[in-house]
């Protein structure tokens, strides 16, 4: 079993990386969020912890930066009925503590932000994971929570009609880039106003 990467991030095509270990290049699957994020870092060294995924005809890596990144795909694609494309669709959106947050609070709102989520699916993944949640992160009462950065660009462009699909990938790249959050907010409703010919 492959459980970590280390080598050359030779190119990014949507959230497929080909990294060169020794020669070999290995293809790892990644969240959206990720991907965007290690731009910058093509030709240089990366390391990857990973989930590596057998089928009876198919061998799937999947790579995280983050432990917890990893244990959270692994407890998503537990649940029944999910697998982990779905997994890493909602590493895309959301963050660890985010979705964490959202089982806890049984927030299915938040969830269903994610494409592929529906109602259901959402209630099925609180009611299967919200006690392992629990134990993991700690009660999280309602008053303590507090939006992350990126979750406050989510919900204001979110609040204008916009859906995740649409913003994510600018959003996730002015991120990158260091921009404050109301320079992400403005420059992607500049940026996908065009898309939609406003």
């Amino acid at each position: 079993m492959i459980g970590r990467i280390s080598g050359v991030l030779l190119e990014i095509e949507d959230n497929r990386l080909l990294i060169d270990v020794s020669g070999v290049g290995f293809v790892v699957l990644v969240s959206d969020r990720l991907a965007t994020k290690l731009q910058l870092d093509i030709g240089k060294k990366t390391t990857l912890l990973i989930e590596m995924i057998l089928r009876e005809d198919d061998v799937t890596l999947y790579g995280f930066l983050e432990r917890s990144e990893k244990e959270c795909f692994k407890l998503i694609s537990s649940v029944s009925g999910m697998g982990p494309k779905l997994a890493l669709k909602i590493l895309s959106v959301l963050s660890v503590h985010s979705f964490y947050q959202a089982i806890v609070l049984a927030d299915t709102t938040v969830l269903t932000q994610v494409s592929g989520v529906g109602k259901k699916t959402a209630q099925r993944l609180v009611l299967e994971l919200k006690d392992k949640v629990s134990s993991i992160s700690g009660d999280i009462a309602p008053q303590e929570v507090k939006l992350s950065d990126f979750d406050e660009v989510n919900a204001a462009l979110q609040s204008l009609g916009f859906e995740p699909q649409e913003y994510l990938e600018v959003a996730n790249r002015l991120r990158s880039a260091g921009h404050s959050n109301n320079d992400i907010i403005r420059l992607t409703l500049k940026e996908i106003g065009r898309g939609r010919g406003l």
